[in-house]
């Protein structure tokens, strides 16, 4: 037996040491980042206390009550950093506020285990100090939420109770009070935590319990208990349920209400105002008529007791508006009176803004007024600019949003005025284009409806001063109106008050060109052309509808000097979507309809039909000069032909009125036009008499007749060289090839190497390059192919086919140093004189790569040698073929070196040189060192 009671107390002995090392571990880890694991901890720790009385615990009360008293003290400063201003917690602190909870609790029980003795003994003075600790706990853990916890604590609190009734005890009457409050309050408590636990039956058995006893609650405990009280009221009002609200709160209502509201605190006034408020928000979700008599009854309570207070405004408007049939002058005057009283900060002004927003909704003119009153009484005296823009932004709603209004606009420009001269304040740039895009929708809704007098008011009332940062948009706006309405007066006045910074806008001058050529001032319709001219860089779009706005009113002077603005802007040519062949012939029709006035010649005229002329002769020949689709080919055959016979006819219509020189200007462009059309017509209608004859010929004739369709397609080559029709020339290739005789592709040929030089000169894309040096290509193979060929033309057309490739396609290059090796091996019928191979041995120590000259020059002195491959051709070959090498050694690709430094070698040992150069070639060569 002495066994078993010695393993019990020492199991209760450890228990009291776990206690005070987990409690004395939590001031330490409260200092640190919170985990989950602490609350996890101090959850667990509360399920296994009170320790039960034992000497054990009795030789540790001091100690567990310094721990306790440590630890409430740490919840208490937590718990004040831990609310918000409105009593929720902030954000990221929710599980802070759960620990504050759970320590309190364990903070309590930790004092009730070490006052457990005293509580044995049943002594009501030794409870009052741990009942005050529990009932703090306990509220502390339901508003918290922690339902758990403070049920715990209130069965610990239970045990107090019974001592606190006191029966047969004798002791200090305050001491009875105290106990009498603390069981007061218990019961309350109790009721709160029925209530949140949906046991409502068990809150109105507790509640009973408060009502019997028999004791007058202090102030500070009739509003602890008012406050319980209210947020069951609070509860039942989120969860909808009305009626147990007004019975709550209610409750709650009176328990303050029995008390003199001259000795309640500041709190305990503020509070009872919040009950009232929710008391009166739930009659009103009832929605009958006795609980709507009721609400009106307390709103009037509320009103003697707190004056201007504005919550109570805010019920009477709530109560105005669910009102069946609303009373707007008396909706006006609570809020007038709110204006007039409540203390202005950015949340009471949002909250008038809105329910002068929602008055708005009973009568447009009551808003008005109350959002005059506001700005007028209140806010030029606050001197907020913030609040005063956005009184002002929602007063021009108020004005342009009514259709019915009366006199809006003279209202609204009395309020401009007073809020000018009160503060000389102006919108701020932001606030302006708010306040104008409601005013330009006035505009618009007027102009739409034809009230120009309206119109115009509004658009002046646009200018004021107030919106002075509206910038020169605004003013355009007001120009266009103007325009619409024919009052070029008035569009002239608005134009002279913009800005001098906002004058020569593009789009501001182009309307007052418009006013210009309208009002007959051709003066400054000139001025206004230039200003637009000048500012449109990339976008022609003004100007051609300065052109359309002429045009429009038949002034043709005024069209063609816009039309000679946009071709010099652009020297001829034209902005993306614009077709240039029509713009020119638009302005071609125009100047020679202006041509001659009266019977004289206008020579200004005549200068500027040359100019044209002359800029669609040079932009044909630019169009051609460009890869393009039938879509992007401006200058057809068609408008060639309209320009050149155009110019013809002119010319020949006033060849006497015409001064030579300008004569021979419009002769020289029509020529220059018509030549090569005309020769590639007739080139054109040969090459299709003979596709049907000649292969009903034969022998001499047929060969005959194909040579003769060879040069027509040469002389159709050259006019289309001419006039630069790049995408016609591989058509015109194909038709070369039906000629067998080598001896005709000589000229052929070189007018290739002409066509690639002046494809290159013309910057065109390479596609049309590599397909001309194809035809070069194909005029080799045919010629190497066909005996008694010459083979010193063939060198030079096979060195000039190597140099052109030689930058953008070498693989052409290399098969040409293939092509040179064949023809000379071919041609000297022998093979390799050396018995040397040619192939890349262990290189010797390092020389310094030396570049050979290359010796082009020379290449076409060489006399000609008809039965051998020309010595100065395979010497150039080889020389540049090696240097190409050298270039690949210098660059560190090895590989492109090895490859041209072979084709260089086996180039240079069909020299008749005695293998000189082969030889120099293979020593420069082997001192490479691509090991390194």
């Amino acid at each position: 037996m002495a066994l078993g009671q010695s393993a019990a107390k020492l199991e209760r002995e450890k228990k009291v040491q776990t206690v005070i090392a987990f409690a004395s571990s939590l001031t330490s880890r409260l200092d640190k980042p919170q985990k989950p694991a602490l609350v996890t901890d101090l959850q667990n720790h509360i399920r296994h206390l009170p320790l039960q009385a034992s000497p054990a615990v009795t030789a540790k009360r001091d100690e567990l009550d310094k721990l306790g008293t440590e630890l409430w003290n740490l919840s208490t400063r937590l718990r004040r950093d831990e609310p918000a201003h409105d009593g929720n917690p902030k954000d990221g602190n929710a599980r802070n506020s759960s620990i504050v909870c759970l320590l309190r609790a364990y903070a309590f029980l930790l004092l009730d285990s070490a006052g457990s003795q005293m509580v044995k003994g049943r002594e009501r003075k030794s409870c009052i100090r741990l009942m005050k600790v529990a009932l703090k706990a306990a509220k502390a853990c339901i508003l918290g939420k922690d339902l758990e916890s403070a049920t715990r604590v209130l069965e610990r609190a239970a045990t107090y109770e019974d001592i606190l009734i006191g029966k047969g005890q004798h002791g200090d009457s305050d001491d009875a009070e105290i106990a009498k409050r603390l069981r007061l309050e218990y019961f309350a408590i109790r009721t709160v935590l029925a209530f949140r636990q949906d046991r409502l039956d068990m809150a109105e058995h507790m509640f009973a319990k408060c009502k019997q006893i028999d004791s007058n609650p202090t102030p500070d405990t009739a509003e602890d208990i008012a406050d319980l009280l209210y947020e069951i009221g609070k509860q039942a009002s989120t969860d909808r349920n009305y009626e147990a609200a007004v019975k709550w709160l209610e409750r709650a209502c009176n328990m303050l209400g029995e008390q003199d509201l001259g000795i309640l605190s500041s709190e305990a006034v503020e509070l009872r105002l919040c009950i009232m408020q929710s008391l009166v928000q739930a009659h009103m979700k009832l929605e009958t008529a006795n609980a709507t008599d009721k609400a009106w009854h307390l709103v009037k309570l509320m009103e003697a007791d707190y004056g201007d207070k504005m919550a109570v405004s805010l019920l009477k408007i709530e109560l105005l508006s669910a009102a069946e049939h609303v009373d707007e002058d008396e909706y006006y005057q609570v809020l007038a009176r709110m204006i007039r009283t409540i203390v202005l900060n950015d949340t009471n002004f949002k909250t008038l803004v809105h329910h002068i927003q929602k008055l708005k909704d009973l009568s447009n003119v009551y808003a008005c007024k109350a959002l005059d009153d506001l700005i007028k009484t209140r806010l030029l005296r606050e001197e907020n600019g913030p609040w005063i823009e956005k009184a002002i932004i929602t007063r021009i709603w108020l004005s342009t949003s009514d259709v019915h209004a009366e006199n809006a606009l003279e209202q609204l420009q009395q309020v401009f005025d007073i809020v000018l001269q009160e503060s000389n304040f102006s919108l701020s740039a932001p606030a302006t284009h708010a306040a104008q895009t409601l005013l330009w929708k006035k505009v618009e809704e007027m102009a739409a409806q034809e009230q120009h007098d309206t119109v115009e008011a509004w658009c002046r009332l646009c200018l004021h001063s107030l919106l002075e940062k509206a910038g020169a948009q605004n003013k355009v706006k007001i120009i266009q109106s103007a325009l619409s309405r024919q009052d070029y007066t008035a569009a002239r006045d608005v134009y002279c008050e913009v800005p001098e910074t906002g004058r020569d806008e593009p789009i501001t001058r182009y309307l007052m060109y418009k006013v210009g050529i309208r009002s007959g001032d051709a003066a400054f319709a000139a001025e206004c052309l230039d200003v637009v001219c000048r500012n449109s860089a990339k976008d022609a779009t003004l100007l051609y509808a300065c052109v359309m706005e002429a045009q429009s009113i038949g002034d043709k002077r005024q069209a063609i000097n816009a039309l000679e603005r946009v071709l010099d802007k652009y020297d001829y040519t034209a902005p993306a979507g614009i077709h240039l062949p029509a713009l020119l012939r638009v302005t071609l029709r125009l100047l020679q309809s202006e041509f001659i006035k009266d019977g004289t010649v206008d020579h200004e005229i005549l200068d500027q039909l040359c100019a044209v002329f002359e800029g669609a002769y040079n932009q044909a020949k630019a169009s051609r000069r460009r890869p393009s689709t039938p879509e992007q080919q401006l200058f057809t055959a068609q408008e060639l032909e309209w320009f050149s016979k155009n110019s013809y006819n002119f010319s020949l219509k006033h060849c006497a009125e015409i001064p030579p020189q300008n004569l021979v200007r419009l002769l020289n462009i029509c020529a220059e036009l018509q030549y090569y059309l005309e020769v590639r017509k007739h080139c054109q209608d040969f090459r299709r008499a003979v596709l049907g004859g000649a292969n009903k010929l034969s022998g001499a004739a047929q060969d005959d007749i194909l040579s003769k369709q060879l040069q027509v397609v040469k002389l159709e080559l050259e006019a289309a060289l001419k006039l630069q029709r790049w995408d016609d020339l591989e058509g015109l290739f194909e038709q070369c090839w039906s000629c067998k005789s080598s001896d005709r592709y000589e000229t052929l040929a070189d007018l290739v190497l002409v066509i690639h030089s002046c494809l290159v000169q013309a910057n065109v894309d390479h596609s049309y390059q590599s397909k001309v040096l194809s035809m070069l290509q194909k005029i080799i193979n045919l010629t190497s192919r066909q005996n008694g060929n010459d083979v010193v033309r063939l060198s030079r057309w096979l060195r000039c086919l190597f140099n052109l490739t030689l930058p953008y396609d070498e693989n052409i290059s290399l098969k040409c140093l293939d092509q040179v090796t064949q023809i000379a091996a071919k041609k000297h019928r022998h093979t390799h004189r050396s018995g040397t191979p040619l192939s890349f041995m262990a290189t010797p120590p390092l020389s310094s790569p030396v570049k050979l000259e290359d010796d082009a020059d020379s290449a076409d002195e060489e006399p000609k040698q008809p039965d051998c491959y020309p010595a100065t051709e395979l010497e150039w070959m080889a020389t540049s073929s090696f240097n190409r090498a050298i270039d690949y050694y210098v660059g560190d690709n090895d590989a492109k070196c090895k490859l041209w430094a072979e084709k260089a070698m086996t180039v240079a040992q069909w020299l008749e040189d005695d293998g000189k150069l082969r030889d120099l070639l293979m020593g420069k060569f082997s001192a490479l060192q691509f090991n390194k």
